[in-house]
């Protein structure tokens, strides 16, 4: 199939995981489409926010990711893409290769609009159907966005909601607690860890401390080298003031994942924490500093960071990690205070 030819065929596409979504042109009234809200425009758009969901949910989840590609609109026109670069794998994609096939139209009702999303599922062999109402055509994408990752991973919406909970600095959790009950329901057995898991990371930022533990012990007995429980039950024991059961959980944790390597800057920061809390500093800077050289892009360790230099009085140095921490998680509540709160005190 010549390249040119699938314009006409394909839309806009994300990339989930190895199987690929695609969304083709929506229909939409003529006032809309007037108002510059075209088919593609839509359809482009509600790309956009399913790649903007999955980069806010941060999600660790192997088995399951999105990717779409990073460029300044964030979307591309797949013909586009594929006419230069991989003309073959558009042709697979058209003759059905494609996991999650996407159309929708929006209409325009006595009141408000209604858009509408319809969708294969050639995985599993089902249909997909999300939809929203309101005033305004605009504000139907996310809405609409959040209902269609569901039905393709509703972890991913859990972990969104988590996420952007903690962002804001919010002690409210009962969306993401709504959306994990959901995955217990939806999600395959075999990977259920993960959202039990995601529970006792939620108990642990209310506090609950015991409560927290368990859902961990659950989650490692439902798979046991999973590493992400043994992680979160050393950040257990740290807020508990138990730093060194805390570091032995962190141990283990180096050895279980010493072939991926996928928590070791999480881990190196969270043993310099404790490191630190139990008057280590010299040693609690080695792990900061293996940290940034296992991730120099993760933003909780130049915040761990920063509260240590803090806390040694070296209040330039740690405005420069604060604000390396902003620079890389700008959306972080937490962050922006504490290097607004750096910037005023006094220099030392």
């Amino acid at each position: 199939m010549p390249a040119l030819a699938l314009s006409a065929v394909l839309g806009y596409s994300v990339f989930f995981d190895s199987s690929v979504v695609l969304f083709r042109d929506v229909h939409v009234p003529n006032a809309v489409a007037d108002d510059g809200f075209t088919p593609r425009v839509v359809a482009s758009r509600l790309a956009n926010e399913v790649r903007a969901i999955n980069r806010a949910a941060r999600t660790a989840k192997e088995q399951q990711r999105f990717g779409l590609i990073d460029d300044d609109a964030a979307v591309k026109v797949v013909s586009e893409r594929f006419e230069f670069l991989h003309p073959l794998k558009a042709t697979q994609e058209a003759l059905g290769f494609a996991a999650y096939d996407f159309s929708g139209e929006m209409v325009k009702l006595e009141r408000d609009y209604e858009f509408i999303v319809r969708g294969d599922d050639r995985k599993q062999g089902r249909s997909i159907t999300a939809s929203a109402r309101g005033p305004r055509p605009e504000e139907l994408i996310r809405p609409v966005a959040i209902d269609l990752v569901r039905a393709i991973d509703p972890y991913v919406v859990a972990s969104y909601y988590f996420e952007t909970t903690r962002d804001s600095g919010g002690k409210d959790y009962s969306v993401a607690l709504r959306e994990l009950r959901n995955c217990l329901i939806t999600m395959p057995r075999e990977e259920r860890h993960w959202a039990v898991n995601l529970q006792g990371q939620v108990l642990l930022q209310q506090g609950r401390f015991d409560d927290a533990m368990m859902r961990f012990n659950e989650a490692r007995a439902l798979k046991p080298d999973f590493v992400l429980p043994i992680y979160n039950q050393g950040l257990v024991f740290a807020a508990k003031g138990k730093h060194e059961e805390a570091m032995a959980r962190y141990k283990e944790v180096l050895t279980l994942d010493a072939d991926r390597r996928s928590r070791f800057p999480h881990t190196y920061t969270q043993w310099g924490v404790s490191l630190a809390a139990t008057g280590r500093p010299e040693e609690a800077l080695t792990m900061f500093q293996r940290a940034e050289q296992a991730d120099p892009s993760y933003p909780d360790l130049y915040n761990a960071w920063g509260r240590f230099l803090r806390d040694q009085n070296k209040i330039v140095e740690a405005r420069e990690m604060f604000q390396k921490a902003v620079d890389r998680a700008p959306e972080r509540v937490e962050f922006r205070d504490n290097l607004k709160a750096a910037m005023t005190a006094p220099a030392r």
